[in-house]
């Protein structure tokens, strides 16, 4: 607990970003149950109240359901949670279940290691790893019920119009690729926009990982920065030049517009979109035109994807801990589960369990943007071990739009931010 209180300051600069599986077992509680065994309240911290359809509330309830077992939820934001936590635990006031996306990998020392619960070896490994274990060891301290991807959209109308055939599983492009078919299905006229990308450091470094670039780099206990290496700055450059020529929306990333590049996507003003996977559905809903997922383009070293998401955590000191172990066992059992993705329609954490919707073509799609977990480098998860946002975070988004504005070069843009993440974190900058 001292370690905890002593954290606190640094909880609030981090930033965010079956029954045939996993075997059963009835632990007990407090009332007497329908099938003989105990049961109780289970009190349960989630960030946001979604209402009945919420996926997560559906299993839960479900389970109270099945076992006669009560739940008492209650609401506190991600955020909120870093802040509220500590004084939760020093008061002996600790939720038996947690929905977080950082506490159990800020303080791993206060969960249960789920691996001893589960069988960890059935979850998708990136997931595991970037979702649930903690940064600076080998515990599980939480298991990933939800995570999202970055994802390719395009527009298969303005590709065809333009005469540039999509790319497929088995024959991604590259990045070179992307550019130039970018280019010319802008000079076409088919969109206004060959390639557009939100506004954020997790996706424009897609672009560096695939290029066999990083952030960081493992220096014994310690790190190295290399944000600034060469095949950064050329991924920078490269960048810059398509916002410059206009196949990208340059005003987005230059800071002169505030505009949500996924609405350039869905009024058909730009015919590439990089963005998170969550916006598969709005996207469908809001289109007038054929759309599909491409997987991501190759770069120079590989293909690239960043992923993130959402665990399940059970405090070690919680009042009910056994009863929300009984939940996690019954939580990724393979029936149990795969309802809970079907409600989800999202991305699985689990091997064997995807979710298949019933119309071809979706199916086609979300085929493409489960593979993209495969897709996450050594390089991400070494930077994301490293929490170089705790030290520094939107400077980096910043630095990439001063070089796309003009104000800095690349190289320049890149050395000056990774002065500064030298001079916050004590790492010295790789030669």
């Amino acid at each position: 607990m001292r370690k905890l209180l002593k954290n606190v300051t640094l909880a609030l600069t981090v930033v965010a970003l079956g029954a045939s599986m996993i075997g059963c077992s009835a632990n007990k509680s407090n009332d007497a149950g329908q099938n003989g065994s105990k049961t109780g309240t289970l009190k349960v911290l989630l960030p946001e109240d979604k209402g009945e359809q919420d996926p997560l509330n559906i299993a839960l309830e479900q389970w109270s359901k099945e076992t006669g077992n009560k739940l008492d939820k209650i609401i506190i934001s991600h955020d909120d949670q870093l802040l509220k936590f500590p004084a939760m635990a020093k008061n002996k006031d600790l939720p038996d279940l947690i929905a977080t996306t950082r506490l159990h990998q800020l303080y791993p020392e206060e969960f249960v290691d789920m691996s001893t619960v589960v069988d960890t070896s059935l979850f998708e490994e990136s997931a595991l790893k970037i979702v649930g274990q903690d940064y600076k060891s080998d515990k599980i301290s939480g298991l990933p019920r939800q995570f999202t991807t970055t994802c390719m959209f395009y527009n298969a109308d303005a590709l065809k119009a333009a005469g540039v055939e999509a790319p497929t599983l088995d024959n991604p492009w590259t990045w070179d690729e992307l550019y130039a078919n970018a280019e010319k299905i802008q000079q076409s006229g088919a969109a206004k926009y060959g390639f557009a990308a939100d506004v954020s450091r997790a996706r424009y470094d897609i672009l560096m990982y695939a290029n066999g670039g990083s952030l960081v780099q493992k220096d014994g206990d310690t790190f190295k920065v290399t944000v600034n290496s060469a095949q950064n700055v050329d991924t920078l450059t490269k960048f810059v030049e398509a916002n410059n020529k206009g196949v990208m929306p340059k005003a987005i990333w230059a800071g002169g517009s505030t505009d949500n590049p996924v609405e350039y996507f869905k009024n058909g003003d730009a015919a590439i979109l990089l963005s998170g996977s969550w916006n598969y559905t709005p996207i469908s809903s809001d289109v007038k035109f054929e759309f599909g997922v491409m997987p991501s383009p190759k770069g120079t070293s590989s293909q690239g994807a960043i992923i993130g998401g959402e665990a399940l955590a059970v405090p070690e000191k919680a009042p009910n801990k056994e009863l929300a172990l009984e939940f996690i066992k019954w939580f990724y059992e393979e029936n149990n589960f795969k309802n809970y993705i079907e409600n989800d329609k999202g991305l699985s954490a689990i091997k064997s369990v995807v979710y298949t919707p019933a119309d071809a073509k979706v199916a086609d799609d979300f085929k493409v943007i489960q593979s993209e977990v495969s897709n996450v480098t050594e390089s991400f998860r070494v930077d994301e071990s490293s929490a170089w946002r705790t030290y520094k975070d939107n400077e980096y988004r910043d630095y990439i739009k001063r070089a796309v504005s003009g104000e800095l070069t690349p190289q320049k843009a890149l050395d000056s931010f990774a002065k500064e993440l030298s001079d916050s974190s004590k790492w010295e900058i790789a030669k």
